[in-house]
């Protein structure tokens, strides 16, 4: 491979880099994404404190069918309701992930608020 090949090819790999550093560190710019966002980080602080919860594997369910409900064409607002006062319950004697819940659940509220017009969770 000649130089300036090399150079082109590691310029364009440092490039791509820099552009997926800079998305994975930028504030959320839509709703959706503050949702997405909210749930990536509860699923963080989850995995940081499964070992504190009494049942671990309902929450990790609780938290996958949110994410599924999130990831519909058309997300059911209700269903997304209950789920999160369901999560709520499950994870209110662990004061760091009932905060990540909390946001997940005033994030999502905002998102379908915008997308559908005036909801919002309690």
């Amino acid at each position: 491979m000649s130089k300036e090949k090399f150079e082109l090819v590691f310029l364009a790999g440092g490039t791509l880099l820099n552009v997926l550093g800079t998305r994975l560190r930028r504030q959320p710019a839509t709703p959706q994404e503050s949702v997405g966002a909210a749930v990536y980080t509860l699923g963080q602080v989850f995995d940081e404190q499964r070992d504190q919860l009494a049942d671990p594997q309902a929450v990790e369910r609780q938290i996958a069918t949110i994410r599924q409900e999130l990831c519909a064409p058309k997300p059911r607002r209700a269903v997304l309701a209950g789920l999160a006062e369901e999560l709520k319950e499950q994870v209110s004697s662990v004061d760091e992930l009932a905060d990540a819940a909390e946001h997940v659940r005033r994030e999502m509220a905002a998102y379908l608020g915008w997308r559908f017009g005036g909801w919002s969770i309690g």
